[in-house]
């Protein structure tokens, strides 16, 4: 089973990219701050995605799933596909999944529960023992919570639980700067938002394999070509040593002709402009594959393997 996870898309979804899935995940601020008309306009757009199965919870940007649930009600039955989860679950194909919005008090926003109170210690200890995939909107304490290297913000009370559930994956979002994937021994860690801290969505989608037997996530090792990329621009940025090697080339007649006439021009012999052309053509070909390269889609996704 491929699961495709994003999350605080603020209303940016429509510039992602996704790739195709099986289960498209979405944890939780898919507005900026709760509309109507925003979550109307989302849910149209998260309908319309081919994946089979759309899994989306609320986060604290999404006022009226917390404000007026009736009305949400009435969105999701008017934009039909999606599963929509308030501590509650689904299972599908076999694979046990499960979702809540609330996270430790933010701001006075939505769905915010007082910090290591018995509220939150409550809506953890309901996540059934046996789930396979936990979808929050917030982290757990200490795993992908940080802003900039700074506090850890996730919740301790679903630290605790998680401990016990031990799910096979957990999904979340909320610290825009925290992006990235996370390993323990039991559990693979999602910080799936695409928004960056200053709200551009240009972080990729996560795409994980939900295996039998083992979990692989795309993007988080890198590439061979990536790294001949890299090997390539260190030794152009090195200054020139050594003696110069001369290398065969086989031209056509007008080829030689043309250079010929261009060396006059630059007042060069030919070998010299031959030389010039090389030199800039590499580095322009390797700054033209690197843009490329750093492109969302091809970016690497952080990744931390954890201490159990």
């Amino acid at each position: 089973m491929r699961l495709v996870c994003i999350s605080d898309t603020h209303m940016a979804h429509r510039g992602l990219h996704l790739p195709d899935g099986d289960v498209l995940i979405h944890a939780g601020d898919a507005t900026s701050t709760g509309t109507p008309d925003e979550v109307d306009r989302f849910l149209g757009w998260f309908a319309a995605q081919p994946h089979p199965h759309k899994i989306l919870i609320a986060g604290n940007h999404d006022w009226l799933y917390q404000r007026d649930p009736e009305k949400v009600a009435l969105l999701l039955a008017k934009h039909q596909g999606i599963t929509y989860l308030l501590d509650s679950g689904v299972e599908i194909e076999g694979v046990k999944f499960w979702g809540s919005p609330w996270q430790p008090w933010f701001c006075s926003w939505a769905f915010n529960l007082p910090r290591g109170g018995e509220s939150l210690r409550h809506v953890w200890n309901i996540i059934p023992i046996d789930t396979d995939v936990v979808i929050t909107h917030g982290p757990p304490h200490g795993v992908l919570d940080q802003v900039r290297g700074g506090e850890h913000l996730g919740c301790e009370e679903l630290k605790i639980r998680l401990a016990a559930v031990k799910p096979r994956l957990h999904v979340f979002g909320h610290i825009h700067d925290a992006f990235g994937v996370a390993r323990s021994r039991t559990t693979t860690y999602v910080n799936a938002c695409s928004c960056t801290e200053a709200y551009q969505a240009s972080n990729r989608p996560i795409v994980v394999d939900l295996r039998l037997k083992s979990i692989k996530v795309h993007g988080i090792e890198p590439s061979e070509r990536r790294r001949r990329l890299d090997a390539a621009k260190a030794i152009l940025d090195r200054p020139p040593e050594g003696p110069v090697e001369e290398t065969l080339l086989k031209l056509s007649p007008r080829h030689l002709e043309a250079l010929s006439e261009m060396a006059g021009v630059r007042e060069l012999p030919v070998e010299g402009l031959l030389q010039q052309y090389v030199e800039r053509g590499l580095q322009a070909d390797v700054a033209r594959v690197q843009r490329a390269e750093d492109k969302p889609a091809h970016r690497l996704v952080p990744f931390t393997r954890l201490d159990e």
